[in-house]
């Protein structure tokens, strides 16, 4: 089964998929109606955040990680910069489960699959950051957001 790699820039002017695997989707409407249910269907501890009528994708957001964002300014801005992230992923068809901040734990899941967030605008360490979201905070797929495009960061990537 092929691998789909995805690349999100900072004004998420670029995507690029490397490998494709499409969903063939044959009813369109029976799509966005189970996606729109599947929205719908989440509890309390849950707020449901957004919803894409485009492309069917959504962002939820366990109330508590909400409440750990208001706790300092250096907590609002890293909640904002994954939101920011989620938003991406949401506009592009993702289902997403916003998650509360756990120490040594990944961010979201996605589509169902432990995701973990990461953001950089320099090459240095994007191995490291995979390495240490795998291993030690149990993602199986690190999604990153690079605020620029450069050779070195193309470099790093192919090492992965």
């Amino acid at each position: 089964m092929p691998q789909k790699y995805n690349y999100f820039w900072k004004d998420n002017t670029i995507f690029v998929e490397i490998s494709i695997n499409d969903i063939n989707l044959t009813n369109k409407t029976e799509f966005f109606e189970v996606a729109q249910a599947k929205f719908s269907s989440y509890d309390s501890q849950w707020a449901k955040s957004y919803f894409d009528n485009d492309t069917g994708g959504y962002i939820v957001i366990e109330r508590y990680r909400i409440v750990q964002s208001q706790r300092s300014k250096n907590e609002k801005e890293k909640f904002n910069k994954e939101y920011g992230m989620c938003m991406t992923l949401a506009k592009n068809g993702y289902f997403v489960e916003y998650l509360i901040d756990k120490k040594d734990s990944y961010d979201i899941h996605l589509n169902g699959i432990r995701a973990d967030l990461k953001k950089t605008g320099s090459h240095n360490n994007i191995v490291n950051y995979a390495k240490e979201a795998i291993r030690k905070q149990g993602a199986s797929i690190v999604i990153f957001e690079f605020e620029k495009e450069t050779e070195k960061i193309h470099a790093e990537i192919l090492q992965l």
